[in-house]
């Protein structure tokens, strides 16, 4: 048994057939990989022929029409940057979008030759879109990213040191592009966009290691965590992990039969996790637990009707906490509630109520632990589409404001970060939006790749994740984990991020995700993240 519980390993092997036999699920992804997140979904329909639509051209970097895949990730914003479900039609190189009551910003997922493959935005000045035109998205891109680095770089061009690299990217941003000829206008505004890409993460990075240098002391109480099967893997893997993690989340307890009811829940997994962190000195965070995925829902709950299921999990929810008052000091309450994980497809207002009473329960359970509530798909690509009823999806922001609407206390704010076709400047600008919370924000999971291309051995054996600056290699990886360590670390909103998952041993979720190979011997984004700690002044261990 995994002495620290995968939730999503949990999900894989359990409820997601029976689920699909009992019908409760019709529309809902019902494959594991699907259950576990493609961000992506199609738009609705095309709107009916009176609707105001705004056409948008859509290029590759050569010329030619964009490449479909990346075309089917078009889709409308609103200026907040939460989607809105607009109905798009497509043909070649080319796409019509219904247009709102409000303005909006479109985004699409580029391959931008000398940066990367990621999404891209236009805002048209930041005005948004509002009347029927045509535009072309690749030059519309480059003069929102431009923009946007301008405003980011004035706000405090006073705070910071000269940069050569960044003030050279962006020289280059800034060049005119051409009217005409298509030919040449495509490939100046993929050329400024690439550079604005490049100057934006650039400034990110240049703010961020800023704001470190200028703290009085190392955060010393920051939570470096991930999640391990550690002790079952044995000593070597225990050790790697120990030596570079204080923080960790235990496993959660498992399902039994519905009678008798004081019975239902079996805590033997959960006891021994939690031992074992608190001989090591780990700082555990355990779970309620509400989660309404078919995996996390016992069979026998799942025909109940709201009545009966809110008053269950409030009983669980304050039993378990009760049980662990005083030993967790962080508890996951409530997890992708945000229009993702609805098995049951309560409405808005009961979920709302469902998450205030759970929120609830838990203080019940526990005078001091610190309740959170987490969140997956920050950029919410799922809410293109309407809930079945008609109603806009919510994103895990717009959840979140309702949730404070609705009455519901919480401490912590739980961020799942699985973004690597999102560039650091935005990926800034969207953990941004959180900061109106009020409350500390902890990164729950985040991976990358460290390989290119597919890993059979993982939960996402078919997924393919375009690279961020090219292929996926180790270096990438460890790339990739030091600008976003280095970015939350800088924040003081920011308290925790955990690793997802820590080794390549099967099974794992992210392909090629690890900070371990299989065989345990540390990849380079292992030793780096011991570097950035070393260099930080909260180094665990100086081995590595």
């Amino acid at each position: 048994m995994s002495v620290l519980f995968d939730r999503r390993k949990f999900l894989q092997y359990s409820g997601v057939a029976a689920a699909s036999a009992l019908g409760q699920i019709p529309s809902l992804a019902q494959t594991a990989e699907q259950l576990l997140g493609a961000e992506e979904s199609k738009s609705n329909a095309v709107s009916e022929k009176n609707t105001p639509q705004l056409r948008v051209l859509l290029h590759e970097a050569n010329g030619q029409p964009l490449e479909h895949e990346r075309q089917t990730t078009l889709h409308a914003r609103d200026l907040q940057n939460d989607p809105l479900p607009q109905s798009i039609a497509t043909a070649e190189g080319r796409a019509r979008i219904a247009l709102a009551a409000e303005p909006v910003q479109l985004s699409a997922r580029l391959k931008v030759s000398g940066f990367g493959e990621v999404y891209c935005y236009a805002d048209n000045h930041g005005h948004g879109y509002a009347k029927a035109e045509t535009i072309d998205f690749v030059v519309e891109a480059a003069a929102t990213r431009l923009r946007r680095v301008r405003e980011s770089f004035k706000s405090v061009e006073k705070s910071i040191s000269r940069d050569p690299i960044f003030e050279k990217h962006f020289a280059t941003a800034a060049r005119s592009i051409p009217l005409k000829p298509e030919a040449a206008r495509i490939a100046a505004a993929y050329e400024s966009l690439a550079h604005g890409l490049h100057a934006g993460e650039r400034l990110t990075l240049n703010l961020a290691r800023n704001r470190i240098s200028k703290f009085p002391a190392p955060r010393k109480n920051f939570l470096f965590g991930a999640l391990s099967s550690a002790r079952s893997h044995g000593a070597v893997m225990e050790k790697r992990f120990t030596d570079a993690f204080n923080f960790a989340p235990i496993s959660w307890y498992s399902w039994k039969n519905e009678q008798p009811e004081n019975l239902r829940i079996d805590y033997a997994r959960m006891d021994e996790s939690l031992q074992w962190c608190l001989a090591r000195k780990i700082v555990p965070k355990g779970y309620g637990y509400v989660y309404l995925a078919p995996g996390a829902t016992p069979e026998w709950i799942r025909s109940w009707p709201y009545e009966k299921v809110l008053p269950e999990y409030k009983r669980i929810v304050a039993q378990t906490m009760r049980r662990y008052a005083g030993k967790i000091p962080y508890v996951e309450v409530i997890n992708e509630a945000h229009d993702k994980s609805n098995l049951f497809r309560f409405s808005h207002a009961q979920i709302l109520e469902l998450t205030r009473e759970a929120c609830r329960a838990a203080r019940l359970g526990s005078p001091t632990v610190k309740r959170q509530i987490n969140h997956c798909c920050l950029w919410a690509e799922y809410a293109k589409r309407t809930n079945a009823d008609g109603s806009r999806r919510w994103s895990p922001f717009r959840y979140l404001s309702d949730c404070l609407g609705a009455g519901v206390e919480f401490e912590s704010v739980g961020l799942q970060l699985y973004y690597p076709q999102q560039d650091l400047f935005e990926i800034e600008r969207m953990l941004g939006r959180f900061k109106k919370f009020n409350r500390p924000i902890q990164i729950t999971e985040i991976s990358c790749q460290s390989v290119d291309g597919l890993d059979p051995a993982s939960m996402r054996p078919k997924n393919i994740v375009p690279g961020w600056h090219g292929a996926w290699s180790e270096t990438m990886q460890a790339d990739w984990l030091e600008a976003i360590y280095t970015l939350c670390y800088s924040k003081p909103e920011f308290e925790a991020i955990g690793w997802w998952d820590f080794a390549d041993y099967g099974g794992h979720f992210w392909p090629h995700g690890g900070l371990l190979r299989k065989n345990f011997s540390p990849k380079e984004s292992y030793l780096r993240l011991l570097k950035l700690q070393k260099e930080w002044g909260v180094a665990k261990t100086s081995s590595g």
